[in-house]
């Protein structure tokens, strides 16, 4: 009887906990080691940073809701809110641990000091693992067939090279290590970069602060958590619908749409380079702390002094107390053996950003490192799927040729564009590289067929919000609450708010006309789509050539 090939998992965050569940499914062995006492990564919050491991700040909330977040087959319970505090979000992992009895594969503290090679790696593929328990200081090593590395990549935080700031006074952190506003009180700070965590944490500190300065080089866009008729963005914005329109026809409707309730411009946010290439910031508060004039915007820093800084723009603020870098995070394996992800200027090598060009056998690989506009956890659930598929021999990957050749021509194509930045390298178009995926996989759903054998469902799927049980409808990993997850979105979504009973209901009925309108009229163009393009490719009459 053939030995049960084992995986290591390097992490018991987002992407390690279902790397362990979907190896099990594979009929693989996980073995998992996570530095930390308890899963969840990022999301097993500490009050004190530490060097090397994901942090956050004690009131982050995840900004995509709970029907959009959650694995595909483990929907968040309905009883949580749709913006989740991050002890929900830790609450919720728990839950899927415990549903699956993930934690008996967990060796917590333990930490990876070595991947490298077996010596026989061209024939077996197999790799030796170097781990350390942290109480006892015991090193040992393990043999193993596959290695997933799941440990993420917010532990390592940029800190740009500002001149003259190792003579600046006050206190510099990156906002991996910001905790709470406690120590910035009555200050006048600035923070640099206008990111999601470096928005929250600029409106947390106005709050209390004497000033807060937010210096930007590029600009942003500013979307909330929340659009019309009080329901969750990304439920509005990430549908198959809207995702399949032209990007030139939808770039001057997004720009409508992020200026529709702030004039930008004349909030110092407007971005100053392509559209397409500018990052966009979900952020509640931070237009009105600029109009409250507790947030002032500032150009991109030329230099500091020992207590001033002085900005691109020539202007400069003096007495500054504090600088928070809000400045992103460098893509960094210390742990792997040299050579086996080869990353240039910070763009990784990784064919469909998970399998090192370099590497044959492709036994290694890499889940999440991705950056997408939206919901994180389920492309990291749809990375492991594939991966342990492969790993299990039921998916082929392309030769080592294509891989890197497709690489090099992102690369090529990255490298003839100076508007991009590292950011920009782990971009992905969500929803496509979910399809992209799921076609691997066999798991994509079949719109075509639906279309045409139930059409109701089908308009759900291409207008309502494109939710991860989409893809567990069908093919292998298929479940069967799926269907029932996606009717019952709308329902969960509202039910956490129902804690009074409210009078009347103002929109009643205009957000439900308007979507079936769009519904409708949608439904003509896929049929005569359809026809034109049967029409086209001649396959009505093909009998008659």
């Amino acid at each position: 009887m053939e030995k049960t090939r084992t995986v290591c998992i390097i992490g018991a965050g987002v992407a390690g906990i279902a790397a362990i569940k979907h190896s099990l499914e594979e009929g693989l062995a996980p073995i998992c080691f996570e530095k930390d006492s308890d899963l969840g990564g990022i999301w097993n919050y500490h009050d004190v940073p530490k060097n090397g491991d994901p942090s956050l700040y004690k009131s982050c909330c995840i900004n995509t809701s709970k029907a959009m977040t959650c694995y595909s087959d483990f929907p968040i319970p309905k009883e949580f809110p749709n913006f989740m505090h991050h002890r929900f979000f830790k609450k919720y992992l728990d839950l899927y641990a415990q549903n699956f009895s993930l934690r008996d594969h967990i060796h917590f503290g333990h930490c990876v000091e070595e991947v490298k090679k077996a010596d026989d790696f061209p024939d077996s593929g197999d790799w030796i693992v170097t781990v350390r328990k942290l109480k006892t200081e015991h090193v040992d090593t393990k043999r193993v067939n596959y290695v997933i590395v799941a440990n993420g990549h917010l532990y390592r935080p940029n800190v740009p090279k500002c001149p003259g700031l190792d003579k600046f006074a006050g206190k510099v952190i990156h906002t991996h290590d910001y905790k709470d506003f406690k120590d910035f009180v009555g200050k006048k700070v600035l923070v640099v970069g206008v990111g999601n965590s470096a928005c929250d944490v600029a409106c947390e500190i106005s709050r209390h602060a004497e000033q807060v300065y937010i210096s930007t080089r590029k600009g942003t866009f500013i979307v909330q958590r929340v659009a019309d008729f009080g329901r969750p963005l990304d439920q509005v914005a990430v549908t198959r619908f809207s995702q399949s329109l032209p990007s030139n026809y939808m770039r001057p409707l997004k720009f409508k749409m992020f200026n529709k309730r702030y004039d930008l411009s004349k909030y110092g946010l407007a971005p100053n380079g392509p559209f397409r290439l500018t990052a966009i910031a979900i952020t509640d508060e931070l237009p009105d702390r600029i109009m409250l004039g507790t947030i002032t915007v500032k150009t991109d820093v030329e230099r500091f002094t020992e207590h001033d800084v002085i900005f691109t723009d020539g202007t400069t603020v003096k007495d500054i107390d504090a600088v928070v870098f809000g400045t992103g995070y460098l893509h960094d394996f210390p742990f792997l053996e040299d050579g086996v992800i080869r990353i240039e200027n910070q763009f990784p090598f990784l064919y469909d950003h998970i399998w090192p060009v370099s590497l044959e056998p492709s036994t290694l690989a890499v889940v999440g490192l991705v950056q997408p506009f939206g919901a994180l956890p389920a492309i990291l659930e749809m990375q492991t799927r594939w991966v342990t598929r492969v790993f299990a021999g039921h998916c082929n990957l392309p030769s080592a040729s294509k891989r890197r050749q497709e690489v090099e021509e992102r690369l090529l194509m990255i490298k003839g564009n100076s508007d991009l930045s590292p950011r920009h390298f782990i971009v992905i178009h969500a929803l496509r590289y979910m399809d992209k995926l799921a076609d691997y996989i066999g798991c994509k759903p079949n719109l075509t067929k639906l279309f045409f054998t139930d059409n109701a469902f089908w308009r759900k799927l291409v207008f309502g919000p494109c939710t991860p049980q989409q893809w567990r409808l069908e093919g292998p990993g298929k479940w069967d609450g799926a269907r029932a997850a996606i009717e019952n979105v709308e329902k969960n979504m509202w039910f956490p708010m129902k804690t009074r009973t409210a009078g009347v209901d103002l929109t009643k009925g205009l957000y439900k006309e308007w979507i079936d309108l769009l519904k409708n009229v949608a439904c003509v163009f896929a049929i005569v789509g359809i026809l034109i393009y049967l029409i086209s490719n001649r396959v009505i009459w093909k009998f008659n050539y």
